[in-house]
């Protein structure tokens, strides 16, 4: 019994020794350095290293408990700010963009706090942009600085360029005014080319969306002789003039090709190329074709000029050696090219916009421009609108700055396609907007492309992309495109 007695509390203490042992290693594990990273909606946790210290007192050891449930997140509005250097965001173009330049101001900093992690779930319908200054400018024109000095900078020059535009648009305005008596003012805009001339009391309108040109004047001494003239001016207009002076009436220098050729078809059937075929078509007109038109009390006469039923594939054409230089010098497709300028302008190398941009691909020479400058020209300046107006070089920026989308601001996006259509949404609604399309947190939103099927990128982009214009945009450059590829698989 003695023995027994022994080896019972030999027994006992070595129970106890060996507890205390455990219990003693489990609180060293628990001070130490987690190599587990705890992941949840809410946010990430990384547990800090602590110093492993043993404490001579007893430990004791407390029932393990629940983590307590996160409160519930209520959804918050989407923050916009400048962010340095961010490779999300980019550098919408559109004509029909909307822009307020007088009220402008630098966004406050946020606070910073956890971002989510990943979660893959069913888009909610976003609501439209609020519209005020800052969250209407910033999604439209992101990524305008690397900091909030040059942003201010950019900022500056965009108001610039937008208050000499309508400085522009206002004196031709009042010019016109003076002799077509209070009549809209009709004036060059993305899809269409207008040149006064005669003092203003004559003017040639190119409506490259619905085909059709009118020369008009309001000379009331000699109008055949005017309206001749003007239709003569308008027909021969080059598609590559250095200043193509749309906000006067001075002449401008009609050598080289013509930007209607092929595109019009004379009395005789045949295409008017030349100038004595021009004078004698405009003869023709003037003598078979005058209409009288009352405008407020005042007599318009006019004529109108139907452009052949191909004339944007005509007026495509003229461009093809420098799509094909620029498609090959950037890596893009031609197809993607010739659908964007279509979409854009309908190829017209004059087209100007109210934002203002300019020429072909439409391009804002203190956003993307300067962009392409900066980026690939290695340059300090931005385009002029007169260096966009040619289209050799406004094709060139234009394709450049689709590399731009693509290696810089959408280059995590894995699937061709996929990364196509956002280029698309992205050229004229800002690569921002189009990452915001799938997620809030636009370091997020690219693994939440990738996990999708290229068809349902274009789905999204189209049906949820928050603004409308953009919505429409990418039907519009993907069914062009798709006629474009029909066309050269059918010349091959």
């Amino acid at each position: 019994m003695y023995f027994l007695n022994c080896f019972s509390r030999a027994k006992f203490a070595l129970i106890i020794i060996v507890s205390v042992f455990l219990v003693a290693c489990q609180g060293g594990v628990n001070n130490g350095t987690s190599s587990h990273v705890s992941t949840g909606a809410k946010s990430q946790v990384l547990i800090q290293p602590q110093p492993n210290t043993v404490k001579s007192v007893p430990v004791k050891r407390e029932a393990t408990k629940a983590p307590p449930k996160p409160k519930p997140i209520a959804p918050a509005e989407t923050s916009v700010k400048v962010l340095t250097a961010d490779p999300q965001q980019g550098i919408p173009l559109g004509d029909d963009t909307s822009i307020e330049v007088d009220s402008i101001k630098p966004v406050t900093q946020p606070k910073q706090t956890s971002k989510p992690a990943l979660i893959v779930a069913p888009l909610v319908e976003e609501k439209e942009p609020v519209d005020s200054a800052e969250t209407s400018w910033l999604d439209r024109y992101p990524n305008l600085s690397e900091d909030l000095k040059d942003y201010q900078q950019i900022v500056v020059q965009l108001e610039q360029e937008a208050k000499a535009y309508r400085e522009r648009v206002t004196k031709l305005q009042e010019e016109v005014k003076k002799q077509w008596r209070g009549a809209p003012l009709i004036t060059t805009s993305a899809h269409q080319f207008v040149k006064y001339t005669d003092g203003y009391q004559s003017r040639g309108e190119m409506d490259f969306d619905t085909g059709k040109i009118v020369v008009e004047t309001v000379d009331q001494a000699n109008p055949k002789q005017h309206l001749k003239e003007a239709i003569i001016t308008t027909l021969l207009t080059p598609y590559d003039a250095e200043n193509p002076e749309i906000y006067s009436d001075k002449k401008i220098n009609y050598d080289g090709p013509a930007l209607l050729a092929g595109q019009v078809l004379d009395h005789e059937g045949q295409p008017v190329k030349w100038e004595w075929r021009a004078e004698r078509y405009a003869e023709y007109l003037v003598n078979n074709s005058v209409q009288q038109v009352d405008r407020n009390g005042q007599t318009v006469y006019r004529v109108e000029i139907p452009l052949v039923a191909n004339h944007t594939q005509v007026r495509g054409h003229q461009y093809e050696h420098l799509v094909r230089a620029a498609a090959q010098r950037y890596g893009i497709d031609e197809t993607l090219i010739y659908s964007i300028m279509e979409t854009e302008s309908h190829f017209n190398p004059y087209a100007t916009s109210h934002i203002p941009a300019y020429g072909l691909m439409q391009v804002v020479p203190s956003t993307a421009g300067k962009d392409v400058f900066t980026r690939i020209k290695k340059r300090n300046d931005q385009p002029s609108r007169n260096y966009l107006f040619n289209p050799a070089n406004n094709i060139d920026t234009g394709t450049a700055y689709l590399s731009i989308l693509r290696d810089n601001y959408l280059n995590g996006i894995r699937h061709p396609l996929s990364k196509e259509y956002a280029m698309i949404s992205g050229y004229n609604g800002g690569a921002g907007n189009v990452l915001r399309t799938f997620h809030k947190d636009r370091r997020q939103a690219v693994n939440v492309i990738n996990q999708l099927s290229p068809q349902q990128v274009y789905d999204r982009l189209h049906l949820k992309h928050p603004r409308a214009e953009a919505r429409g945009y990418i039907r519009k450059v993907t069914e062009a495109q798709q006629r474009y590829r029909t066309l050269a698989s059918v010349e091959r």
